[in-house]
């Protein structure tokens, strides 16, 4: 999470209770709250009147804390990213390849997570505060694709110069495929899937094979 959003998550004068750690737990209940109704009802019914009685707070408390929903939806961006992390399929021992890591990408493309990534991509269209959040969440995406790409390259034992770009590339296909298949059931996603696996193997490959080429000709 980028620095700039650590005081709404770290915030402790509680104006009700004075108390660091009951004002802390208030917050999370505030957060957890609105997390809750984004996931099932979606943005569109996300309000700080609602949230504040799902959490069982004052409306005056929830805005103490969230000066707009805005900056609530953007605290929801890390909060969403911990829950739903954690409720992913674990890592496994396979060895690193494109198969592999698609394998794991498909595990984390459920409902809650497109809904809630297409609900908080739509709100930071319009929202400046939130488009910060949004942003470093596909920043974050795209790190931790390039990390998995990383370790598939070294076992390929190529070298990718479009690296962080290609990183992009992948999390934003995903991204887009999964929201398809959300609106449009009639859509085959294995299928797309699969596509993408072997555009992927295509380009390790023609990587794999300019490497001999470039040896060939730094000794001629």
């Amino acid at each position: 999470m980028s620095d700039w959003l650590d005081p709404l998550l770290t915030r402790t004068d509680d104006p009700v209770s004075g108390g660091a750690p009951a004002g802390r737990d208030k917050r999370t209940l505030i957060v957890e709250a609105a997390l809750d109704v984004l996931l099932t009802d979606g943005i569109g019914k996300l309000s700080m009147r609602r949230v504040a009685r799902e959490a069982g707070v004052a409306l005056g408390l929830a805005h103490y804390y969230f000066a707009s929903k805005g900056e609530l939806i953007a605290a929801l961006v890390g909060a969403s990213a911990h829950r739903l992390h954690a409720e992913g399929p674990p890592e496994t021992g396979d060895a690193a390849g494109p198969g592999a890591w698609l394998g794991r990408a498909e595990g984390l493309v459920t409902a809650d997570r497109v809904r809630l990534s297409a609900d908080i991509d739509s709100a930071a269209l319009r929202d400046p505060v939130v488009a910060e959040a949004a942003a470093q969440r596909h920043r974050d995406a795209e790190s931790e694709m390039g990390r998995q790409l990383a370790a598939i390259t070294a076992t390929a034992a190529v070298e990718l110069g479009d690296l962080p770009s290609l990183s992009a590339v992948l999390a934003a296909a995903l991204d887009g495929l999964a929201v398809r298949a959300l609106i449009d059931p009639s859509f085959d996603l294995p299928a797309a899937h699969a596509a993408l696996q072997h555009l992927l193997q295509a380009r390790l490959a023609s990587q794999a094979g300019a490497a001999p080429r470039r040896r060939t000709a730094a000794t001629s």
